[in-house]
């Protein structure tokens, strides 16, 4: 995992730190992003093989953010990466579920609180589905 670069994105500066030296401290490259324009700018400009996007930010969504990329990436405009969506907010239905993640084409969500274990399993799974 030496050489995987994460594209972490969130506003929360406490998350941002402990996730950040997580992830570094099992190899991954991280480069952060603090808000909706910053992580459009830098998934465009890097290569990453995992995105890890808060849902609630400042100037765009999480939401409408991987939605954006997932088309750029379909058209071929972008080198496809993974999506991971991460939110305080609990989805109350499978139906509600189903659409946001149809509508935003983001390829897994973890709801916070979560462990940072969970997280790193999180994104293994995503970089080899046969894990998953």
């Amino acid at each position: 995992m030496d050489s995987l670069r994460i594209l972490l994105v969130d506003d929360e500066q406490d998350i941002v730190d402990t996730v950040e030296y997580g992830l570094e401290m099992r190899g991954f490259v991280v480069d952060v992003a603090y808000d909706g324009a910053t992580a459009l700018t830098k998934a465009r400009s890097g290569h990453y093989a995992v995105m890890v996007l808060d849902v609630m930010l400042p100037a765009k969504n999480g939401y409408e953010i991987s939605r954006i990329l997932k088309d750029e990436m379909a058209r071929g405009e972008l080198a496809p990466f993974k999506v991971l969506l991460i939110t305080a907010r609990k989805l109350d239905n499978a139906m509600r579920e189903e659409f946001v993640s149809t509508w935003s084409k983001a390829d897994a969500c973890l709801y916070k609180p979560f462990d940072l274990e969970g997280l790193i399993d999180k994104i293994t799974g995503l970089l080899d589905p046969v894990a998953s």
